[in-house]
């Protein structure tokens, strides 16, 4: 008899403070916000989608393929395929964002600001082979990467020096391309 009576006290006491609460927040204005309609503020340091940036001045890819991105990356979720013909450069880039947990260690490790957390938020996909992103659907265009450098305050790119054209020598009236020089 003793141990109902406390429970129903106990029971009383729970609604009682539940009551109370509900009395608190009757005359409050709600906090919660309509979210297609009002996008919330994202910030700088956000980590989201990952993309790659190109020059915002020249469209030229930012990426050298020096393959630190998919080195530290705990998930293995990024592919770097470097162009065996011209070192330095990229051929394909694969990231697979359904594996990604979005540290923000590749964006830390790059050396060249080429690959960014954007405020891309909305990733949703049918499929979990739609989450994983090609170089094409991973760059940026210039004027979203001039957005996100301007955004995150990261230093712009240096132009890439002009490689000079291979020297020519005239002979007997027949231009010819003389290699090496």
């Amino acid at each position: 008899m003793k141990n109902i009576f406390v429970k129903t006290i106990n029971g009383l006491y729970n609604i009682a403070v539940g009551m109370l609460t509900v009395l608190k927040h009757v005359g409050r204005k709600p906090i919660t916000s309509s979210y297609p309609d009002i996008v919330p503020e994202l910030y700088p340091a956000s980590r989201h989608r990952l993309a790659l940036t190109v020059n915002p001045d020249t469209g030229e890819h930012l990426c050298i393929a020096c393959k630190q991105c998919e080195r530290v990356c705990p998930d293995t979720c990024i592919t770097v395929i470097g162009d065996p013909d011209k070192k330095g450069t990229i051929k394909d880039f694969y990231l697979d964002h359904g594996l990604c947990m979005f540290c923000g260690l590749c964006t830390e490790v790059c050396p060249t600001n080429c690959i960014i957390n954007t405020v891309d938020f909305e990733m949703s996909e049918y499929t979990r082979e739609d989450l994983v992103y090609d170089i094409d659907k991973l760059t940026l265009s210039q004027d979203q990467s001039r957005f996100y450098f301007d955004f995150k305050e990261m230093p712009k790119p240096k132009v890439k020096p002009a490689k000079p054209a291979p020297a020519q020598t005239v002979t007997a009236g027949t231009t010819t391309k003389k290699e090496g020089i």
